[in-house]
């Protein structure tokens, strides 16, 4: 486990992988003068917590938008499940699993075609709040630089969850934050910097440089200049790629904290074993180093060694109590 940092460089490196009262299923533009929304959904083998969001979805107070359930190549019944519990939704095959962007991407594109305004990525284990897209369109609508829009998201208990409001990090970051050094001390400098932690405080409208990936309204617009998600990676650092191409243009990303969802973090990983998740959050990092960073080969494989060494406590009790979702989250680098 010791090398595993240095075998993701070295293979990629690696990083090369690769109705009811709610929205109606059908494409088209009532009523008028709203923002025509799609709502893309991504389901792995764990069509209960799809179907429960679908269901908080039908709550939703914004009438304009459209459901596509993604099916990521689920190698269990979640498919026909979905579509007989499903009627009055898109359930659309991906074909393959080739990850979150890869999946999330099929609803993309139909979006697109099918003339979205703006696109909702929406994680299956999250619960919506029935006024949270409306807050989120309207403002969107207000400003024409915010390209890319999210919630304030709470867990389950009612806390906060910081990741919906993220700092670019510093390569100090992969050692401090994410890294050995955070054993030596625990909230320093780096974690809090990284969060914002007495910085913004939720109370208002604010611009960041990453929003959580379990709920992003994103700019029809925005998608149609840099593209759709990068495919190379498998799991995890989608946002903080979306956040590097969106450096170059005039768009920006905010934080709405009067829109909220609660998600109860870490279920829509849950199908994946632990070890393919530090694999893949591994190779990501290297592919997010190398292609967006410009990081060169050694400091990378420092990093990723860092990064393996880490996360070996984590990978051990997740093997040992399998399903603890505190133990799946310390598998990211987000």
């Amino acid at each position: 486990m010791l090398l595993v940092g240095f075998a993701i460089f070295f293979c990629g490196c690696a990083g090369d992988w690769a109705v009811k009262s709610g929205p109606e299923e059908r494409p088209g533009r009532k009523p008028r003068n709203m923002p025509l929304v799609y709502i893309i959904i991504l389901n792995y083998r764990n069509y209960i917590d799809t179907i429960s969001c679908v269901r908080s979805i039908e709550a939703i107070r914004y009438p304009n938008c459209h459901v596509v359930i993604v099916d990521n190549h689920s190698d269990n019944e979640s498919e026909a499940i979905l579509r007989q519990e499903l009627t009055q939704y898109r359930v659309v095959q991906a074909g393959r699993n080739g990850g979150y962007a890869q999946g999330n991407n099929v609803g993309i594109r139909m979006a697109l075609e099918e003339g979205a305004d703006y696109v909702l990525l929406l994680n299956n284990d999250t619960k919506i709040e029935p006024d949270f897209l409306s807050i989120l369109v309207s403002y969107a609508e207000q400003d024409p630089t915010a390209g890319v829009l999210g919630p304030m998201i709470v867990t389950e208990d009612g806390h906060i969850d910081r990741t919906c409001a993220r700092r670019r990090p510093p390569l100090a970051d992969y050692f401090w934050r994410v890294g050995p050094g955070r054993w030596f001390a625990p909230d320093n400098r780096w974690v809090r910097a990284h969060h914002y932690q007495h910085e913004y405080d939720f109370g208002e409208i604010a611009a960041v440089d990453v929003i959580s990936g379990s709920c992003m309204l994103l700019r029809a617009d925005l998608l149609r200049e840099i593209g759709l998600l990068d495919e190379n990676t498998f799991l995890y650092l989608e946002e903080f790629i979306l956040h590097e191409k969106l450096r170059d243009t005039k768009y920006r990303t905010v934080i709405v904290p009067s829109s909220r969802i609660v998600h109860r973090k870490g279920r829509s990983i849950s199908t994946i074993p632990p070890y393919k998740n530090v694999f893949a959050s591994l190779a990501s990092l290297n592919y997010y180093l190398r292609r967006y960073r410009r990081v060169g080969a050694l400091l990378r494989a420092l990093v990723l060694t860092s990064g393996a060494l880490y996360r070996i406590p984590g990978l051990v009790k997740s093997l040992l109590r399998p399903g603890r979702r505190e133990v799946r989250e310390s598998q990211s680098f987000s």
